[in-house]
């Protein structure tokens, strides 16, 4: 049996159906009489098979050199940045890139990873869903075409990371060497590698400085929307004794948790310090906020760079890159005031 995806060829179906290749032609284009039973024939083994058109071919004669990307949707402006850096890293190489974004239909992965086969990509890129179909994953290496995580990513996988922990880290240390021991923490509830990490560098960071963790100073939500960081904020402003610095694990949530402050009449940074994460709302927030940068510049480059060489070593281990962040400072810590 003749390899499956994007090695099968309209051959391979012609002869399990025991057709001619016109009328496979006829029906995969739709385009001609068939009759029922050749045409059962024919889709049959193009299941069996797994073969998919070449839209490429069909559509765009002497072809062009294509990355694709999907994306999850979110509210969370980093992924457009990240997906800016994508475009801009692979115009820099001549690629031209077909994104999608994931909305959790039924079939949608099968319908976009088939477009993708269909097309000949050169690459794929996937940001922030580790739990892509891994079966679809292998259809894609299979046809030839290698995949690269960006942001989140499953063990094992070629990879580039965000450095969360030392991100977190960083800002809560700033917290402190301005002279906060109460620090509260806004993060996602359960959630990834991701989440774990961005907590783990909050813990460490109070550790590390002979801080006692206390939990009713951490709060989290059910997701990174802004009415979730408002709940938080207000959990943690009415149950007291209050935090004089809070730190928001995404800007999303920072940007509820300050329309909640802005209601109670607290003033910022002078009652209150606060610092966001991923630098995306921070700079158009009232006032402008400090908030960890994401260098999603650097996460496409090293992706579409790392996407590039696998396709040309497809052989070579799964590799893992690390990206750092960077503290952007607008005044939003100071030393905390009253006793």
């Amino acid at each position: 049996m003749a390899a499956a995806g994007g090695n099968v060829k309209m051959a391979d179906v012609a002869k399990l159906a025991g057709v001619s290749l016109t009328t496979v032609g006829r029906v995969i284009h739709k385009n001609g009489y068939v009759s029922e039973e050749n045409r059962r024939r024919v889709q049959d083994a193009v299941k069996k098979l797994g073969y998919v058109p070449n839209t490429l071919a069909q559509g765009l004669k002497g072809g062009v050199a294509m990355v694709g990307h999907i994306l999850q949707f979110s509210p969370n402006m980093l992924f457009a940045q990240i997906s800016r850096a994508v475009d801009q890293a692979c115009t820099q190489r001549g690629y031209s890139v077909l994104s999608f974004t994931k909305y959790g239909l039924p079939g949608e992965d099968d319908r976009i990873v088939t477009e993708f086969i269909g097309r000949r990509m050169s690459g794929v890129l996937i940001t922030s869903i580790s739990k892509f179909d891994p079966l679809l994953v292998k259809k894609l290496e299979r046809a030839g075409i290698p995949v690269v995580w960006i942001e989140r990513a499953p063990e094992h996988a070629d990879r580039v990371l965000l450095d969360d922990h030392t991100g977190v880290y960083n800002a809560i240390n700033l917290m402190i060497q301005a002279g906060h021991r109460r620090i509260a923490y806004i993060g996602l509830e359960g959630g990834g590698q991701v989440e774990k990490l961005r907590l783990q560098g909050y813990h460490d960071a109070l550790r590390e400085n002979g801080i006692d963790r206390d939990p009713a100073l951490e709060q989290f939500s059910k997701s990174y929307q802004p009415p979730e960081g408002r709940g938080a904020m207000g959990r943690l402003w009415e149950k007291g004794p209050r935090p004089t610095a809070v730190f928001a694990a995404a800007d999303t949530l920072l940007s509820g948790a300050m329309q909640y402050l802005y209601q109670a009449g607290v003033r910022l940074p002078a009652d209150l310090s606060v610092m966001g994460y991923d630098n995306t709302l921070s700079a158009m927030l009232s006032p402008p906020v400090n908030s960890v940068a994401i260098q999603a510049e650097e996460m496409g480059r090293r992706a579409v760079d790392l996407l590039l060489r696998r396709r040309e070593e497809p052989e070579g281990g799964p590799a893992t890159l690390w990206v750092g962040t960077e503290l952007v400072d607008r005044g939003t810590v100071v030393p905390p005031q009253g006793p």
